[in-house]
């Protein structure tokens, strides 16, 4: 991103760092998910980048911005894309995100329909989408969150403190089928990455639900295998579709939760084809 602008904004006291292509294009901000950084998006925001003003930001607690303090709620996470927008002064720009970023711009068009065109939700962090789930499985589910997080946090902490080779080769090892540029860029977040952040997240809950019916813009939602790690199962992600006609659904195979590190080309072309037709709806 060395030819891209770069500047710090502050959102209630918290400074958060972004890029921007820039030029006379419509914007489109990414946001990322938890544990990575806005570098995250390189190969997706290059590629988008002759057609779109793309803005890509570290979220507090993530990359080069501030540490989030204690502060890393929802509340906080949507405050500061909506500070972010106002600063840039962006006009209703399209918004796309990934895991925890997908649910935080989700969270934002719920709350703001009117400031968004379109929402791009890459396998958002949508944890226990059963309603009706019994109280053993609650339990089960609340015991097998325990266990993710730990082990989560554990392998982040090891990334941190283990000698770059060292730890590049285990992120080699976890993801072989991801190029080196992305297993570098995925390192990098996770160096940078604050550890008391998973004192706060991934949430017990979400309200998924209530967020989609609220939803007024167009949504793509993109869902991988959860065989592989993906969160959203094609059951979930059928009654996501059933809840909203302003949603449309695309899986793609021989993914996990990372679609875009496991199958770039085919996540690009899913992501163009909407964008096209999100451009043709605007003139």
């Amino acid at each position: 991103m060395e030819n891209w602008l770069q500047g710090k904004i502050s959102v209630s006291g918290v400074r958060l760092h972004y890029y921007r292509s820039g030029g006379n294009k419509p914007p489109l901000v990414m946001v990322h998910g938890f544990t990575d950084n806005a570098l995250y998006w390189t190969r997706t925001a290059h590629a988008l980048a002759a057609e779109w003003d793309v803005i890509l930001y570290d979220a507090r607690g993530h990359g080069t911005s501030d540490r989030a303090g204690g502060k890393f709620g929802d509340k906080e996470r949507i405050a500061d894309l909506f500070g972010l927008i106002e600063a840039l002064k962006l006009l209703q720009p399209g918004l796309m995100g990934h895991s925890m970023g997908a649910t935080t711009i989700a969270l934002f068009a719920a709350e703001y329909p009117d400031r968004a065109q379109f929402v791009i939700l890459e396998d958002p962090a949508w944890f226990g989408s059963r309603a009706d789930a019994s109280a053993d499985d609650a339990a089960t589910r609340r015991a097998e969150r325990t266990a993710y997080i730990t082990a989560w946090r554990e392998l982040v902490c090891g990334l941190q403190t283990q000698p770059r080779e060292e730890a590049l080769a285990q992120i080699r090892a976890r993801s072989p089928q991801w190029s080196a540029i992305d297993q570098n860029l995925s390192l990098d977040a996770r160096r940078q990455v604050e550890l008391d952040l998973f004192n706060y997240y991934p949430p017990e809950s979400a309200t998924w639900r209530e967020v989609v019916e609220k939803i007024l813009c167009p949504i793509l939602l993109i869902t991988s295998e959860p065989e592989r790690g993906g969160i959203v199962t094609p059951e979930h992600a059928r009654e996501v579709a059933a809840r909203s006609r302003s949603v449309r659904w695309m899986q793609i195979a021989d993914a996990g939760h990372s679609i875009r590190y496991d199958q770039f080309e085919k996540y690009l072309e899913v992501v163009q084809e909407f964008l096209k037709e999100m451009q043709a709806s605007a003139t």
